[in-house]
């Protein structure tokens, strides 16, 4: 299938100013001449029909929710597609208001067929220069720029507009794409209603306000000559496919010796997808998703890998790494955008997350060998990682040197991070505060009929131990007899315990199995597998935070080839999001520290969870930067201004913000009292400035013994 790769993209519209050969056209607020032939090209783009044809009813493949609806619709040229014009749907509420961009969204991140490319932060919004479709279903769905290919993170690349022309679908041969700036474009038309004729979008598609029941269609023109590429009615409407941004997906253990392990996936509406990832080695263990990728770690390679790296977009794994010096494979815990832990039977290990390779193991604070045991559950809090060591102790991870600081005695099982950033530990007595400054154990007594936190003291398994989103709430799962039956829940603000769910008497006598609980970090539903002792009978159930049963969904016995359902794991969709950081003014030789708790946020994640760090200070001589236990630590060296860029890093995601800083000149402050038979030298303003007369408000005052003293004006 011919490719054209380069295209002008949003024609929002032809301008009014016509030379003799020449006319200039307005893309995205930017001049382009183009001859007077092509521009006649242009202008029939969205008059080849009278109506843009499109019928909603017709509709299947929708993304977004609400009562009004509007269609996109896209056309690629050379007869890609079959020259039909694909269409999907777009919901969202009356009560809000949405964009073309918005709708672009919306579609490229529920729909993992379809990608973009775009600019953002331009004059004019989000430049679109671009567009894919999967074809043939193998999702291989990446863009390969100038530099390298690049993974759509919610169905979008980012790149500058000037790369668009030189961007490319990766699977070419499969995809359908056009792209580009210069030498062709995706012209921008739109109808109020469906009925309508499409007319040139006077703005981009950032500043075009959707109505119910409207119309967006972009069609893709060259500008090297041939027949325009009209919009002509002739549609396809989508089937329906699979929004896997919002479900939960399910790392099975699968049959140890006849299969190896797999992914389920459980959609919003109910509706399984089998084996949706494939081969992960033999007993996955844990899954999560972290800087745009899916990571799966299993406990031997089983001819594929310990560790699987899957592409998150869609899922489709992207390498597979065999070996973890030797050791099987436990859990995960991402240290920033370029490095994760990976916990084993035998220690905790360093992976490179750009290059995608194990590194060294965790040591000793000297250097030395740690000796670790089996290794479990990970969390990052600040500038540590705290790690199980099973049924040991709690090991602290200095991030930047991966040495254990510190250790903390106890026969400790799981960890998990509530809320409000605190840390919590299941014991063999039940569960436990982690008190991160003295580095202690807080133990919380358990009333009468709440029992301790079950441990995988067979095969280690993530168990049932883990943290409400939501709400400032910790869950764990516990045994009665041989079963895992009950679920209990701690509401930390309240201090008050309660039984959430109870299978005690299940009339089909089922439990949890293994591992298989967790809390969604959107809905805080709960979601458990409820299985009939080792059969092949799994049932995933839903409830509400207080234990109501909300939903029951039967698993396919896969022809009794034994599923063994493993860790929930829900999609990561949402981007960490920075507010407003004040300026910071600090004076020669002194420190200012800015608490950067709450500056950022995702919708996603903790808050306590973000990792904040400083990217670069625009001038050293100036002042220097530093963050320290998530807090800003600002030095001022000499007066002047600078900057300081800050990045936080959720989920391996990372966002940056700026701080302006004023660095002023020393006072030689020593001390605030005086004798009375000493005599002003010199008076200063507050910012340093030197004054030869009281000013209003403060005033610092040099005395001729040396001392200075701060008076008040009035």
């Amino acid at each position: 299938m011919k490719k054209i790769f380069t295209s002008i993209v949003l024609a929002l519209c032809i301008s009014v100013s016509v030379l003799a050969q020449t006319t200039t056209i307005n893309v995205q607020g930017q001049q382009h001449k183009v001859s007077a032939a092509v521009a006649a090209r242009i202008q029939k783009v969205a008059k080849a029909v009278a109506s843009t044809g499109i019928d909603f009813s017709k509709i299947e493949r929708w993304a977004g929710e609400g009562d009004c609806k509007a269609a996109l619709a896209i056309k690629w040229a050379d007869g890609q597609n079959d020259g039909k014009t694909l269409v999907w749907g777009y919901r969202w509420k009356s009560s809000e208001k949405k964009t073309g961009e918005d709708l672009i969204r919306a579609v490229a991140k529920a729909d993992p067929a379809f990608y973009v490319l775009a600019e953002s932060g331009t004059s004019y919004g989000t430049a679109f220069g671009g567009f894919g479709y999967d074809i043939n279903g193998n999702r291989h769905v990446t863009v390969t720029t100038p530099e390298n290919e690049v993974y759509p993170r919610n169905g979008i690349v980012y790149v500058s507009s000037s790369e668009f022309d030189n961007c490319g679908a990766t699977d070419i041969d499969n995809d359908a794409w056009n792209s580009g700036w210069n030498y062709g474009y995706w012209s921008y038309n739109v109808a109020e209603k469906a009925e309508d004729a499409l007319g040139w979008s006077n703005t981009g598609a950032s500043g075009r306000v959707l109505t119910d029941g409207c119309v967006d269609a972009w069609v893709f023109t060259s500008l090297s000559g041939g027949e325009p590429n009209e919009y002509d009615g002739n549609i396809k409407y989508l089937p329906a496919t699979v929004d896997y941004t919002k479900g939960v997906y399910i790392v099975n253990e699968d049959w140890y010796g006849h299969r190896n392990s797999t992914v389920n996936f459980l959609s919003k509406d109910g509706t399984f997808v089998y084996d949706h990832v494939e081969n992960l080695g033999v007993t996955a263990c844990y899954g999560t998703f972290f800087g745009n990728r899916f990571y799966a770690i299993s406990k031997q390679d089983g001819g594929y890998g310990r560790i699987s790296v899957c592409d998150a977009n869609s899922t489709r794994v992207i390498k597979q790494i065999k070996d973890i010096d030797g050791k099987d494979g436990r859990s995960f815990c991402g240290v920033d955008e370029h490095k994760a832990y990976v916990s084993t039977a035998g220690g905790i290990y360093t992976l490179d997350l750009d290059e995608l390779t194990v590194g060294a193991a965790v040591k000793n604070a000297d250097g030395g060998d740690a000796k670790l045991g089996e290794c479990g559950n990970m969390v990052r809090l600040g500038d540590y990682v705290y790690a199980t060591e099973y049924g040991k102790s709690l090991r602290i991870i200095d991030c930047n040197t991966d040495r254990i600081v510190a250790t903390i005695t106890a026969k400790v099982y799981s960890i998990t991070m509530s809320k409000n950033g605190q840390l919590w530990v299941s014991t063999d007595k039940g569960i436990s505060r982690v008190n991160t400054e003295s580095r202690q154990l807080e133990e919380i007594t358990l009333p009468s009929g709440i029992s301790v936190p079950a441990n995988s003291s067979f095969a280690w398994t993530p168990d049932g131990f883990c943290a409400s989103l939501q709400n400032n709430v910790i869950y764990w799962t516990s045994t009665s007899g041989k079963n895992t039956p009950l679920i209990f829940k701690y509401d930390i603000d309240n201090n008050k315990f309660a039984k959430v769910v109870d299978l005690t008497n299940d009339p089909e006598n089922r439990s949890i199995y293994g591992c298989s609980f967790r809390v969604d970090t959107k809905t805080d539903n709960l979601y458990l597998t409820a299985a009939v002792g080792y059969n092949n009978d799994y049932k995933v159930r839903r409830y509400n935070a207080d234990g109501k049963q909300l939903a029951e969904y039967v698993m396919d016995d896969k022809e009794k080839n034994y599923w063994f359902p493993g860790m929930f794991v829900f999609p990561d969709t949402e981007d960490p999001i920075v507010g407003n950081i004040d300026a910071v003014t600090v004076e020669e030789n002194k420190d200012v520290v800015v608490d950067l708790a709450k500056i950022c946020s995702d919708a996603d994640n903790f808050q306590a969870a973000i990792v904040k760090s400083v990217k670069s200070v625009a001038d050293n001589n100036v002042a220097t930067a530093t963050v320290k236990d998530g807090k800003l630590v600002v030095t001022g060296v000499k007066a002047g201004n600078t900057t300081v860029e800050l990045n936080f890093c959720s989920n391996g995601i990372s966002t940056t913000a700026t701080v302006n800083v004023k660095v002023t000149q020393a006072t030689g402050i020593t001390g605030t009292q005086t004798s009375a038979d000493v005599r002003e030298v010199a008076r200063f303003t507050i910012d340093g400035k030197r004054i030869n007369q009281p000013q209003r408000g403060i005033n610092i005052v040099k005395y001729s013994d040396g001392t200075v003293k701060k008076v008040v004006v009035k």
